[in-house]
């Protein structure tokens, strides 16, 4: 019989030997009656690269980089009592805050849990994302010509009238479909990140904006640019503290 393995919420983040401190960082703060075991079981619950004991010293610390947004960054110190984790990504933040959060209340640990968030993690992200994210829009476009091109060139013989680029990417129709249906899965995973953002953000600041999570789809969908986003996400400028 196969073994089975639970995927954790965190399971794309990958160990590093270097932390990037001048990033823009949340954190979270736990305080309580806990030992660094128990905090160190909550981390081998959110990511995969963490070892499931905790090793035999007073602190621990791991630093950890994310493979599926862009890089964003975690760093997670832990001991006796205390635990903190600092990273460039507010939704990395939730979902350790939620992990902690359902562990410490089903085993009845009393902890106090405090986040700093810093709105410059946003605009921050977003920029991380942003290659990735011009490189689908720019594929959906192309695609999308390359499909009206076929359809031009199946009425048409002379087709001298198009331009040196229009006849490359008729050229490449085949490849371009292709590569978008290769990528699709790749493409979903990436608005699922960036709609999670968004959600996230706001939750933070005690709102509920999923009535705005399709009309974010959309844009990043249909209409996507870096300023736009931007411009949607409506960055305020102050720390929040939570």
């Amino acid at each position: 019989m196969m073994r089975s393995y639970p995927i954790k919420p965190l399971a794309l983040h990958e160990r590093v030997h270097e932390f990037d401190s001048g990033r823009p960082m949340n954190t979270l703060t736990i305080k309580g009656e806990f030992s660094i075991s128990e905090a160190h079981e909550w981390l081998a619950a959110c990511v995969s690269q963490v070892p499931e004991r905790c090793p035999a010293t007073d602190s621990v610390s791991y630093m950890l980089r994310s493979t599926e947004n862009g890089g964003t960054v975690l760093h997670a110190f832990q001991k006796d009592n205390s635990a903190i984790y600092k990273t460039d990504s507010v939704s990395t933040i939730i979902i350790i805050r939620d992990v902690v959060s359902k562990i410490t209340t089903h085993r009845k640990i009393r902890v106090h849990m405090s986040i700093d968030m810093n709105p410059a993690t946003i605009k921050h992200t977003l920029r991380l994302i942003h290659p990735k994210m011009e490189y689908y829009a720019n594929l959906m476009k192309n695609e999308e010509l390359a499909r009206g091109l076929r359809e031009l060139e199946s009425s048409f013989t002379d087709l001298s009238f198009l331009s040196p680029e229009q006849m490359n990417i008729l050229r490449r129709h085949d490849e371009l479909v292709q590569e978008l249906h290769d990528k699709k899965t790749q493409f979903d995973r990436t608005l699922g990140v960036l709609t999670d953002l968004y959600v996230d953000m706001h939750k933070l600041e005690g709102a509920n904006p999923k009535h705005k999570t399709q009309e974010l789809l959309d844009l990043l969908s249909t209409d996507y640019s870096l300023e736009g986003v931007l411009a949607f996400f409506d960055i305020p400028n102050q720390v929040v503290h939570r």
